[in-house]
């Protein structure tokens, strides 16, 4: 039983051991956010997989239905300091942009490279209102509008007034 044990213990740990992290792009990552209303930016895979053909799967969380998005993009080389070179990379390509996702609803994704898969990330677009919702009426309107309105009108009305008087009271040169 002790071999046994043995034997799975030291075969456990290989099932789990190609997988490589996913996360969202933060702040550290040079980026103001990661998620959208409908869309997540995502980090790439690690340089270990230069050159490879990246593959994308998610899950939508509140329909239970799968997507996957085949050869989205290659995983670009990378030099001993770890700054993105080569033609298809470049200082701005720091991510995948996964778009077309609904407004306010949670993602389980991976990314897939060959038979390697990430681990799991757990993901929710931002929530915001539709902009038909929004009310355009009276009440949107603040009192300081209300109030420099109608004193602009009065000024208006009086400067009116006063080049109307001006022109015929104006002294003639005959």
């Amino acid at each position: 039983m002790l071999v046994v044990l043995l034997i799975m213990g030291g075969l456990l740990p290989r099932i789990h051991a190609d997988d490589f992290p996913l996360s969202m792009l933060s702040v550290e990552d040079s980026v103001i956010t990661g998620r959208f209303i409908d869309s997540l930016l995502l980090s790439l895979p690690p340089c270990t997989y230069a050159g490879q053909s990246v593959d994308l799967e998610y899950l939508n969380c509140y329909t239970n239905k799968n997507y996957t998005l085949y050869n989205i993009f290659t995983v670009p080389n990378c030099n001993s300091n770890g700054d993105l070179t080569g033609p298809t990379a470049f200082s701005r390509n720091i991510g995948y942009q996964l778009m077309n996702l609904t407004n306010g609803t949670s993602y389980i994704i991976r990314y897939k490279i060959g038979m390697n898969r990430s681990n799991p990330l757990m993901a929710t677009t931002r929530s915001a209102s539709s902009y038909t919702e929004i009310e355009v009426g009276f009440p949107g309107r603040s009192a300081a509008m209300v109030v420099i309105t109608v004193i602009l009108s009065v000024d208006a009305f009086i400067l009116l007034i006063w080049i109307s008087i001006s022109t015929l009271v104006s002294p003639s040169d005959e």
